[in-house]
């Protein structure tokens, strides 16, 4: 068993040389088994090795008695070991949480607590090892779909996971059974803790554990294998699938600190299994957290796109999801809903524009307009893309003007300082031809036929109420660079949504 864990924790890049360890230790077999291993793995590999005990305070004498053994094996084997008592079930009547639930979150803190102490007292990467092995994988793929969590619970364990800087959960043991498990402490003749809650049929892994992964062996007895080996093809799959959803949550989602807008035509583009990752993403987003978020919210989001305007329902972590002309409002009790309030942007300063939407004025500076005269690049940040001006000559050769829509060449010897990035404002306007003729922005947006909602989120470049430039779509005919010109102020923005197709 040592060497499929040696050559695991290798494939999966799981601890290396220098790293620290801790192991969550509860006195199970699962937990002892993994610091032997990791004790005898360890001059082969080169880390440091710190054993955790979390008391959950629920199960009394019994609970006290693990936490005896826990520190005389470590005492024996030489191996820190650091004692943790919480009290689950105070926690568990505060949250308004199951206890399983509050002693996971409990332990978790626990460990993360400590590797953040190592951090700071000069510790490299730190590896928080924990004890789940093949059979709890599989138990869990099985119950995230009973619970149709869709999936992503049906990728189940996955071998690593970044907790912060330098900190990783680990699980070294998941290329291992219980069976291969109880066998090498077997031979080792290490005695161990046996936790009685964990043959109660009333906890549902305990029914998947003892009663259904048995019945699956009986039928193909690398049942437990194989749910792992399609565990992992499904996690490679759904990376992938996660990678393109990112990319559609930036084309059809708008909006932050916990209401969103997803965009219905922008959203319907997308195959349904992106649709549907799309929206549980944004659910996620807005709620804080995925947990306890399942296909069936996912579902009932999708449906309401088919609803009429106005179709409301309500959702796990106070949200409400409302149907909008635009698409579908996600809305966390306690904050501004898209579209209808005032929004905080990072940076910039904060007024109130023609349709109450707050506005970011990022502006560019005299200085910055000498940096460009000395042939310097200026960048600026927005809060979701990055700009970039430079100042170049013009050959005087109107057909080398780039086509790009979020590149463009504006006439220089035209533009005066005071230059600003912000959001749309009352009495914006642009310029449509060489004799003057002004349009008012909010005509423009209705004749591209661009969404109300989205309007409060498209980035203008301006000099007052003088649009120069709708990013991404329409320049001033001010700008407009003559044959005559002699200068060109370039503005290249890219990041979020505003990426060259």
């Amino acid at each position: 068993m040592t060497e499929d864990v040696l050559n695991w924790i290798k494939k999966e890049k799981l601890i290396t040389e220098g790293d620290t360890v801790i192991v969550g230790l509860s006195g199970g077999a699962d937990s002892v088994a993994l610091l032997l291993v990791l004790l005898e793995l360890r001059q082969r590999i080169g880390y440091t090795l710190l054993a955790i005990h979390v008391e959950h305070g629920i199960r009394g004498e019994e609970s006290r008695k693990d936490a005896a053994f826990v520190e005389e094996l470590c005492r024996q084997k030489n191996i820190p070991c650091r004692i943790c008592p919480v009290n689950v079930p105070d926690y568990a009547a505060t949250e308004g949480i199951g206890v399983e639930e509050a002693a996971r979150i409990l332990r978790y803190e626990c460990y993360q607590k400590a590797a953040e102490e190592l951090k700071q007292s000069g510790a490299g990467r730190v590896s928080i090892a924990l004890a789940h092995h093949a059979n709890d994988n599989a138990e869990t793929v099985l119950f995230q779909m009973a619970r149709g969590s869709g999936v992503h619970g049906m990728c189940g364990m996955h071998p690593k996971r970044v907790l912060g800087d330098d900190i990783l959960i680990v699980r070294p043991l998941l290329c291992v059974s219980r069976g291969q498990i109880e066998e090498y402490l077997k031979k080792c003749g290490q005695e161990y803790r046996t936790d009685g809650t964990n043959l109660d049929i009333n906890y549902s892994r305990n029914r998947i554990r003892h009663h259904i992964l048995p019945e699956l062996s009986v039928i193909n007895e690398q049942a437990v294998s194989h749910i792992n080996q399609s565990a992992l093809l499904l996690q490679q799959a759904v990376s992938y699938m996660e990678q393109e959803t990112k990319k559609a949550v930036q084309t059809c989602c708008i909006g932050g600190g916990g209401a969103y807008v997803i965009l219905e035509n922008e959203w319907k583009q997308y195959p349904e299994i992106i649709r549907q990752e799309i929206v549980h993403e944004v659910l996620g987003k807005t709620a804080g957290s995925r947990k306890d978020l399942g296909m069936v919210h996912v579902q009932d989001v999708c449906a309401l796109m088919e609803k009429q305007t106005g179709r409301e329902i309500t959702l796990p972590y106070q949200m409400t999801a409302s149907r909008i002309y635009e698409g579908v409002r996600l809305c966390r009790r306690g904050t501004h809903k898209a579209g209808t309030g005032t929004w905080q942007e990072k940076g910039g300063c904060e007024t109130e524009g023609a349709a109450g939407a707050s506005q970011s004025f990022y502006e560019v500076t005299a200085d910055d307009f000498a940096k460009l005269e000395a042939g310097e690049t200026v960048n600026i940040t927005l809060p979701d893309a990055n700009v970039s001006l430079r100042l170049l000559l013009f050959s005087g050769k109107v057909d080398e003007i780039p086509k790009n829509q979020y590149t463009k060449w504006l006439n220089y010897d035209r533009i005066e300082c005071g230059l600003q990035f912000r959001r749309r404002a009352s009495g914006d306007y642009l310029t449509v031809d060489d004799a003057g003729h002004k349009k008012k922005l909010k005509s423009y947006f209705i004749d591209e036929k661009i969404p109300q909602i989205k309007r409060e989120h498209i980035w203008l470049l301006a000099q007052q109420s003088h649009v120069l430039w709708v990013i991404g779509g329409r320049i001033s005919a001010v700008c407009k660079i003559k044959e005559d010109t002699k200068k060109i102020l370039e503005v290249r923005i890219d990041g979020g949504n505003y990426r060259e197709d």
